[in-house]
């Protein structure tokens, strides 16, 4: 604050000013700065309250904007979990959202349905004491990969709350932040029993038809075969084209038959696994061996890189999937081509086998479905060269029964590799 001045003057004549008047003056100034200072702070300290006021105002009203934003959030929230609820609820199938400790915090109304359970009662619980040990046992390793990042599909047996028993197909999708991080999973789970059902009457009456024609055809293809050898007579040239066919088509009738029986027998666990000790050299040689006759009549190549590693597999299996692919590369295989077999050991604990050939490849969009039941790239063309649409699918049965996993890659015009694996042998 700058230096004020306070004057007092004798107005009449010259005055003499006494100590003690000089002295009250000097309080009197004193008196007046501090009232005068009193009075600039009030007028300041006003000034700041009214903009402490008008911003307390701004903010008030900011704050009510910001409430009703999200009370219309919340109100729109619970309008869209409701319409949620009320389309999941009204859904056949089982859907719910398990966070990253597999405790459930949604479920539909199927839950309830199902399993005779109340949705509060389901509600936080964690899986294991939903479904039970044994049921959880049978998905508890998907869920770990579900929760790892990523999304499972499998099939699962489950109980009704009346203790029948349905077969369901359950996927899993992981619920991932902006972190990467996993929070928890999304899972949907349809019933496919009517469809179980239906698909074992048709493998039954597959298996009974195939298996009452294996005799008859067994027959006329050995009767086919004497007559071709000219014991019974002499036929003409045109009676040996004819007869000629006739085995061919018997032929591959005898295979596709075998073949329907085997997978009918693989499929329906008829058959046990005998697994032990194998040397994948021993088995790669003894595939090569067994199909060196096809490939000779095909004038095809064979080239195997054997290896020195032991698994634990059936033997016989694992040799009729590689001899199913190398014929499969033969077949269509130009003549002068060749046909790997090789086998490297991989970093994970497994074995990949792999068949390549130098055909005509396979289109991107056949790569998947060619391991279903009779599915071929050129049905045409495989039913000329022989095939029966379920070589392939025999495959992928054989080594998923040995926890393994089958792929193909190819490029048009140049070849195809089939490739497989198979967990390697631990002491």
């Amino acid at each position: 604050m700058p230096k004020q001045l306070l004057i007092a003057h004798h107005c009449d004549r010259p005055y003499q000013w006494l100590d003690f008047e000089m002295e009250l003056m000097q309080q009197l100034a004193d008196q007046i700065g501090i009232a005068l200072s009193q009075a600039q702070v009030l007028e300041h300290l006003e000034e700041i309250v009214e903009l402490r006021t008008a911003e307390l105002r701004e903010a008030n009203r900011n704050l009510q904007q910001e409430i009703s934003d999200r009370k219309q959030a919340e109100t729109a929230l619970r309008q869209r979990e409701e319409q949620l609820r009320l389309i999941t609820n009204a859904l056949p199938v089982l859907i719910s959202y398990v966070d990253e400790n597999q405790c459930y915090q949604f479920n539909n109304q199927a839950y309830e349905d199902w399993l005779g359970k109340s949705l509060s009662e389901i509600y936080g619980s964690d899986m294991q004491s939903v479904w039970g040990d044994n049921c959880y046992s049978r998905m508890q390793s998907h869920v770990k990969l579900v929760l790892r990042g990523q999304a499972v599909t499998y099939e699962n047996e489950i109980l009704l709350k009346d203790g029948s028993p349905r077969s369901v197909k359950v996927t899993h999708i992981p619920h991932v932040d902006e972190h990467k991080n996993v929070k928890g999973f999304f899972s949907l789970t349809v019933d496919i029993s009517d469809r179980k059902a239906i698909e074992r009457i048709k493998d039954e009456f597959i298996a009974f038809v195939s298996h009452e024609l294996r005799t008859p055809l067994t027959s006329m293809h050995s009767a086919l075969k004497i007559l071709a050898t000219g014991r019974l007579g002499t036929l003409s040239q045109e009676g040996q084209q004819i007869l000629e066919i006739a085995d061919d088509n018997t032929e591959r009738l005898v295979r596709l038959v075998n073949n329907v029986l085997d997978l009918q027998r693989i499929e329906s666990s008829e058959v046990k696994m005998e697994k032990q000790v194998c040397n994948v050299s021993t088995l790669m040689i003894q595939a090569i061996e067994a199909m060196q006759p096809m490939a000779q009549n095909h004038g095809v190549v064979l080239v195997v890189e054997p290896v020195d590693i032991n698994i634990f597999v059936d033997s016989d299996y694992i040799v009729q999937a590689l001899t199913n692919l190398i014929s499969n590369a033969i077949k269509f295989s130009a003549v002068k081509g060749k046909v790997w077999l090789t086998a490297e050991n991989r970093p994970n604990a497994e074995v990949l086998f792999s068949v390549s050939d130098e055909g005509q490849g396979i289109p991107d969009d056949k790569l998947e479905i060619i391991f279903e039941r009779f599915q071929q790239v050129d049905s045409s063309d495989s039913r000329r060269k022989g095939g029966t649409g379920l070589g392939l699918t025999i495959c992928r049965q054989i080594v998923e029964q040995h926890e393994g996993k089958i792929w193909a890659e190819s490029t048009l015009g140049k070849g195809s590799t089939f490739s497989f694996t198979l967990p390697l042998f631990n002491l």
